[in-house]
């Protein structure tokens, strides 16, 4: 058993340094998608009774609606996204949640989490 061993490890190690293997690498490279230009921006943090949510242009374009969820994953309320042009979305009705943390969840049609934020309440 330790000979099939030492065997796999001496072949996945000569592997390693193929140019297949470096070319496999770099395509595998190129097509990785970032979320760095999906954002979700809160203010004001730590939220009273109102938060104000800009989405990023990449991201407003596959928004179909925010939530409003406690630490364990219970949807306190949402919003959907009707008009793709606003850059802005506001909470206004927080007075009726206790203060905590929270997650601001964005969703696609399809229920699919893209982005989410940590929302603070406080009072």
């Amino acid at each position: 058993m330790r000979i099939l061993y030492k065997l796999f490890i001496l072949i996945f190690l000569t592997g390693l340094g193929s140019p297949m293997d470096q070319l496999w690498a770099q395509s595998v490279e190129k097509n990785i998608i970032t979320n760095q230009d999906k954002t979700i921006t809160l203010y004001p943090i730590p939220a009273n009774t109102t938060i104000n949510i800009r989405l990023s242009p990449a991201l407003r374009n596959e928004v179909d609606k925010l939530e409003i969820v406690n630490l364990i994953g219970r949807k306190l309320t949402e919003q959907m996204i009707f008009d793709r042009t606003s850059t802005e979305i506001s909470f206004n009705n927080l007075a009726e949640i206790p203060q905590g943390i929270y997650m601001v969840v964005a969703r696609d049609k399809y229920g699919k989490i893209i982005q989410s934020a940590k929302l603070i309440i406080n009072r």
